[in-house]
């Protein structure tokens, strides 16, 4: 190949010779890629029941896998349900296969929850391989028309009632914990089972709002409620707002009074900003990793993908990169030992 560049000037010929010096591993690797995923099975193992939102994004996403990866491998799915994805998690780490054929889908607890201490997490979170998330889900807390709160201010000097689920569930865990960090003044009635019986309970005047209501799961079942005047919407739960609310409500973090109030609002909310996430064992193949990646950002990118998804009336809202994630779970666990405690100890219910 150098000697047909007999006629270009010596200078060029190193600097052609050098680039493709330079680009032949990265073709290597590629094709290693390639070779390794042609005819294989890759399987996609969702850590929730079947029929869920976390199911359905999963499904979503190992749908289309197989157009963006290397070898265009077959993929399958399978359900592995119970606590919040832990087992998933747990088996992830230390069973599944370190090749690049095993992904996971969880919840956005998922990357704190050995660092609060969660009972069964045996995993360490900065040591599995992050891929991405498919979107960032906003909480809101929100009072229905008729409540005399009406603004983030109120919740420091009126009772606000809201409805929640279970002790783990946001709607009871995030007011929770803004009534330790913050003094808000959140009554919290668990036992309601799905947030559609926390709106009818609304509207029927049990309670006075939610504690934590995903603006993707009120424009799904709710939308009007968005634009009608039934809800006075007081803070967004996350550590970014959401590109459809007023600019005026704040973020959980800008009611912090300290730095110290910050850093655990950050700790516990960071799930949110990973809320449907995507990962792998630990070990794997580095080129692997990056054709992992690289599907992930490309899928939520495509046309094809975004159609489909819009179609489940699934929201994409600033869907977070692999190395994105690993850097804030490493940040998060690079925290003083004292804020992680006083996080743990403000999301426990009842302690």
């Amino acid at each position: 190949m150098v000697a047909q560049w007999k006629w270009l000037h010596p200078k060029v010929r190193t600097i052609l010779a050098m680039a493709l010096a330079m680009a032949a591993p990265a073709v290597a690797r590629a094709d290693a890629v390639e070779d390794f995923y042609r005819g294989k099975e890759v399987k996609v193992i969702i850590g929730l029941p079947a029929g869920g939102g976390y199911d359905i994004y999963g499904r979503l996403y190992a749908r289309h896998l197989s157009r963006f990866l290397p070898g265009h491998p077959s993929v399958v799915v399978q359900n592995q349900p119970g606590a919040a994805a832990v087992p998933m998690t747990n088996a992830m780490f230390a069973q599944q296969p370190r090749d690049g054929t095993s992904v996971g889908v969880g919840v956005g607890s998922n990357a704190t929850a050995p660092l609060f201490g969660a009972s069964g997490a045996r995993y360490d979170a900065r040591q599995l391989t992050w891929i991405g998330s498919l979107n960032a889900e906003v909480g809101l807390v929100v009072s229905y028309k008729t409540s005399p709160v009406k603004t983030a201010q109120d919740l420091f000097t009126k009772e606000l009632i809201v409805g929640g689920s279970g002790a783990t569930d946001g709607n009871v865990m995030f007011p929770t914990a803004m009534n330790k960090v913050l003094g808000t003044k959140f009554k919290v009635i668990p036992g309601y089972g799905t947030t559609n019986t926390v709106a009818m309970a609304m509207e029927q005047k049990e309670i006075e709002g939610a504690g934590s209501w995903h603006y993707s799961s009120i424009s799904t079942n709710k939308p009007e409620w968005l634009t009608d005047g039934s809800l006075n919407i007081l803070v967004q739960l996350a550590l970014k707002p959401h590109p459809d609310v007023a600019k005026s409500v704040p973020i959980v973090t800008d009611l912090a009074k300290t730095p110290e109030q910050r850093s655990i609002l950050e700790l516990i909310f960071a799930q949110q900003d990973m809320g449907r996430p995507i990962f792998a064992p630990p070990g794997i193949p580095a080129d692997r990793v990056a054709a992992l990646r690289k599907a992930f950002d490309d899928m939520v990118r495509d046309p094809e993908f975004l159609k489909d998804a819009a179609s489940l009336k699934l929201e994409i809202n600033r869907p977070m990169p692999g190395v994105e994630m690993e850097a804030l779970i490493k940040r998060l666990h690079d925290l003083p030992p004292d804020i992680v405690h006083k996080a743990a100890e403000a999301i426990v219910v009842g302690g």
